[in-house]
Order: C-alpha cells, then sequence, then structure tokens
C-alpha cells in the first residue's frame, strides 16, 4: 500500500491496509459475476411467448409462426433507431412475407408519442410496446438501442445485431437464409444426436 505509506495526509495502520485489500477484493468479485448467464444468446430459444403478450401498437392481429423474424427493439427518443425505421420498412417492403417478417418493439413510455412516429414515417409494420422493459432489458439484457434480434422459424435467436444498420443493402436477404440454416442444422443436430 504504497499510496497510504507515501501520503502524509492519511495515517496508514494494519487495519485500514487490510480494509481497502478487503473492498479491492468485493469489488474484483463483483466484477466477476456472470449476470448475463441466464440472458439468452445466439443458439438459444427466443422469449417469444412475452413478445405475443406485448401490446400491438396499432391493435392488429399478427402471425409470425413458421417466419424468419427480424426483432428490431427501439425509441422515438433514440435518434439511431429513428433513422433506422424507414430502412426496415423499405426491407419489409422487399422481403417475401411468407418466410420472413420484421416486428418492432418500442420501449417508450408513451404510446401516442410511437404512433405519432409511425404515421409521419408511413411505418407500417407490426409494432409492439415493451413500456415496462420487461422484455428488453430484464429477459434480453439490453441496454442500448437500437438492438436487434435475427430468430428463425422454429424461435432460435440466429443473430444479434448492436446498433444502427442499414437494412436496405442487398445482402440482408442473405442474413435471413443463413438464420434459417443454423436453425435447420440445430435441429438436425437435435434429431440426431
Amino acid at each position: 500500500m504504497s499510496f497510504l505509506r507515501s501520503n502524509p495526509g492519511i495515517q496508514s495502520n494494519g487495519y485500514t491496509s487490510k480494509l481497502l485489500c478487503i473492498g479491492l477484493l468485493l469489488q474484483g468479485l463483483a466484477g466477476c459475476s456472470d449476470n448475463n448467464a441466464k440472458l439468452p444468446g445466439v443458439g438459444q430459444p427466443f422469449p417469444m411467448s412475452v413478445l405475443k403478450q406485448l401490446e400491438n401498437v396499432r391493435g392488429e392481429k399478427v402471425d409470425f409462426s413458421n417466419k424468419t423474424l427480424l426483432i428490431n427493439f427501439w425509441a422515438t427518443w433514440c435518434t439511431p433507431c429513428r433513422s433506422e425505421m424507414p430502412d426496415l420498412q423499405r426491407l419489409v417492403d422487399s422481403l417475401d412475407s411468407e418466410r420472413f417478417a420484421v416486428i418492432g418493439i418500442s420501449v417508450d413510455d408513451d404510446i401516442n408519442l410511437v404512433r405519432e412516429f409511425l404515421l409521419q414515417h408511413k411505418i407500417r409494420f407490426p409494432i409492439f410496446q415493451d413500456a415496462d422493459l420487461r422484455l428488453a432489458a430484464e429477459l434480453l439484457g439490453i441496454e442500448t438501442y437500437p438492438d436487434t434480434f435475427i430468430v428463425s422459424p422454429q424461435g432460435t435467436i440466429t443473430k444479434r445485431i448492436n446498433g444502427i444498420i442499414r437494412w436496405d443493402q442487398n445482402n440482408i436477404e442473405s442474413v435471413f437464409e443463413s438464420a434459417r440454416l443454423i436453425d435447420s442444422a440445430t435441429l438436425n443436430y437435435a434429431s440426431n444426436g
């Protein structure tokens, strides 16, 4: 504890040094804990049952069974999210709706702000609200937005993308295709193993 010895304003004794060491040890142990161990990641099931419980902003019935999903968590107060939403709409317009679906999940408190944004920017794909952050923060550990999950038709997370992406690029459909292939390999392995 050279800091304690070299600083004349601090009285150093064995007790102070021990407390400092114990404090540093506890801080180090807390940093080693894996709070994210329970959070689902790539290759694990997406919590679809919670998604189905969220309020649909438009009140419409949505069927996303047997489809590869792009699930985007966003907020109206998030500048990157706001600029990403029109790209997602263009992506929706270009995808085969029988095989793929895009779902937005807003973490805004005010559903009216969400509705106003959707109207203003002509966003037509399904948007759900997770105002209490049960799905976003508690179950998925999302800390920054936008955060996007690619989920296979069987409900397995095949990719997670944190941050803004230009979704109208030509290679995006290959992301969906790889999601389908990854999940098929997982199913084949599970049935053979």
